[in-house]
């Protein structure tokens, strides 16, 4: 027995899907005999839910089941019968065989199927955990922030010599007034993005204001009382209040624990799904026919 069928998941992808297929055959005949009656009942809804719902949690589609009110299960109903009635004519004409899109789908509902089960029946150790984290710690780096408000310039719309003039003046409106952070909002221009930066990347500084100018305010030191500039972006010219920085740092695993068992989870859960595929394809006998026909040289 290949080893990834000793996993619980290799027996549902191999067992599972036989008994489905038998399933099928047995009741094909009944079915054949009676394919214009849909029956709508319990089951029937309960497997519509979890499969919209893209969670396979029975417990939970039965209490939504329960809960629902008379108009909601109505739309529920006309839901199943239209999917069952289209889902049918489909079958009817041949295209779960010969349409390649339908083909895709059930491929990719047997991946979803697969995918569920395996990250709900994985779990990682805490010496696992911790070998994760000490493999991955870059990436759950706490990265610098800064906090900072502005007041923006348009120098598209005062032209680039005004608009540095008018950011000059105001410069030394604002320090001369003592305004402070929350009354930003009342000078300026109005800024494509935000007017407060609030323990903000420099990612997400550079994604509003370009790399340029995002690198300037992070080398900037907090100061709630003095505004400074004017510093340049794509749009025009902007002075900085800048109130509060934190530095990068890598973080103790407890701080991040709740996204990184997520995450390695995540990933124990795909190599168990990769390898229960594995094993399903090794179940098949494979005979490569395939018959190229290359180019010739000389033409």
């Amino acid at each position: 027995m290949p080893k990834a069928l000793k996993d619980p998941l290799g027996h549902f992808l191999v067992l599972g899907l036989a008994l489905f297929a038998l399933f099928a055959w047995v009741t094909r005949d009944e079915a054949s005999n009676d394919d214009r009656v849909i029956e709508v009942d319990r089951a029937a809804l309960l497997s519509h839910i979890q499969y919209h719902a893209r969670a396979f949690s029975p417990d939970a589609a039965a209490a939504h089941l329960d809960g629902m009110p008379d108009s909601e299960l109505d739309r529920l109903i006309d839901s199943f019968v239209r999917e069952e009635a289209l889902y049918r004519e489909a079958l009817s004409l041949g295209m779960d065989q010969t349409d390649h899109v339908i083909k895709h789908r059930l491929v990719q509902s047997i991946e979803f199927i697969t995918d569920d089960l395996a990250l709900r029946t994985t779990e990682v150790s805490d010496d696992e955990l911790e070998a994760y984290f000490q493999a991955n710690r870059e990436r759950y780096r706490i990265e610098p922030t800064v906090t900072f408000t502005h007041v923006f310039f348009n120098s598209e719309r005062h032209g680039v010599e005004e608009t540095r003039k008018l950011a000059d003046e105001k410069l030394a409106e604002l320090n001369r007034d003592r305004v402070p952070f929350t009354d930003a909002p009342g000078h300026g221009d109005r800024f494509l993005y935000l007017v407060n930066y609030v323990e903000r990347t420099e990612d997400l500084v550079a994604s509003h204001f370009g790399d340029e100018m995002a690198g300037a305010v992070f080398a900037l030191v907090a100061d709630d009382a003095n505004w400074v500039g004017p510093l340049e972006s794509r749009y025009g010219q902007h002075l900085v209040l800048l109130t509060g920085r934190t530095v990068g740092r890598d973080p103790e695993l407890a701080e991040v624990e709740a996204r990184l068992r997520a995450d390695a989870e995540r990933e124990v859960a795909e190599k168990r799904r990769d390898a229960a595929i594995e094993a399903l394809i090794d179940t098949y006998d494979v005979r490569r026919q395939v018959v190229r026909n290359p180019p010739d040289p000389n033409e």
